[in-house]
């Protein structure tokens, strides 16, 4: 028995508007995300004549120092004793022997707080430590 073919011709077209909503609602869904897993806690950061910008930040493990001498770790809510801090970065250092540290001080803090955390550093072996400032 013989079958007829049908003759499809180029009637046929597949409808994308779904699609490129579905893409538009995922780009802004990833947008909104990454600003909420991105915050930081605020400070202000100073300037520096001869400041250099990094070539490389990403995988550093980011410290934040707010001017009333509270440690944050990362992007962490709750503030850190630097007991904390130092265990923490043992940990990463454990993991990671080559780890890099960010230090993002508020440009008030005084330099006794920013030296516990240099110290801090020093004491689990974090050799290469930048600190954040902008350039003038």
């Amino acid at each position: 028995m013989k079958l007829e073919q049908k003759d499809i011709g180029d009637d046929l077209e597949l409808d994308m508007s779904p699609m490129i909503d579905m893409v538009f609602l995922l780009l802004i869904f990833f947008i909104v995300a990454s600003q909420i897993v991105d915050e930081k806690p605020k400070v202000e950061i100073p300037a520096a004549a001869y400041a250099k910008v990094p070539e490389d930040t990403t995988g550093r493990l980011m410290i934040t120092v707010k001017k009333d001498d509270t440690f944050y770790l990362a992007s962490d809510r709750e503030p850190k004793t630097i007991e904390q801090v130092k265990e923490r970065i043992e940990q990463e250092i454990n993991a990671n022997p080559e780890l890099r540290v960010l230090i993002r001080a508020d440009g008030e803090v005084k330099y006794k707080t920013n030296e516990k955390v240099t110290i801090a550093c020093a004491e689990v072996g974090a050799q290469d430590l930048i600190y954040s400032v902008f350039e003038e």
